[in-house]
């Protein structure tokens, strides 16, 4: 096969190809992660992480509007399982306090994402407590979910 045969992909495209994920400012100029945050606070962001470009702003959107629709959803349906269980004695077992316990650990979960929202739709990071705050409830509500269905398997590999 004589090399002029052999396409190459990089230099046989007419026009560029678009850059999806990329943001652009007003001046056409994209810009890698964390090119808006403070000094001090950039010593929290591994270097790895700020040698890629920053998703395009209808990406953020996107992630906001898809996360607000989960939010309202698992709220609502861990709300209406916690508070039927409030209400209605004959399911307070101890077998029924796993679920509650898995309840609570997914609205605390959802109930952490405007944190998650609010930076999307800025664009960027909301600073050090924030990000604390988020981590923090995630490690936590996570952990307790994870554990809780580990509880539950076991009562019900126990009991059957």
């Amino acid at each position: 096969m004589s090399p002029t045969l052999i396409m190459d992909f990089n230099r046989t495209v007419s026009r560029p190809l678009p850059q999806l994920g990329l943001m652009e400012n007003e001046v056409g100029e994209t810009h890698l992660l964390g090119w808006n945050l403070p000094a001090e606070d950039l010593i929290h962001i591994p270097e790895h992480w700020l040698k890629y470009q920053e998703p395009s702003a209808l990406q953020h959107y996107y992630l906001a509007f898809m996360y607000t629709l989960f939010t309202f959803i698992a709220l609502f349906g861990n709300g209406l399982v916690i508070w039927i269980f409030c209400i209605a004695k004959p399911l307070r077992t101890p077998s029924n306090i796993f679920v509650i316990n898995l309840a609570l650990c997914d609205f605390v979960m959802m109930a952490k994402a405007p944190i998650f929202i609010y930076s999307s739709i800025n664009r960027g990071y909301q600073g050090h407590f924030l990000c604390q705050l988020f981590g923090v409830a995630g490690a936590f509500s996570g952990l307790g979910a994870s554990a809780t269905n580990a509880a539950i398997a076991y009562d019900r590999f126990r009991y059957k």
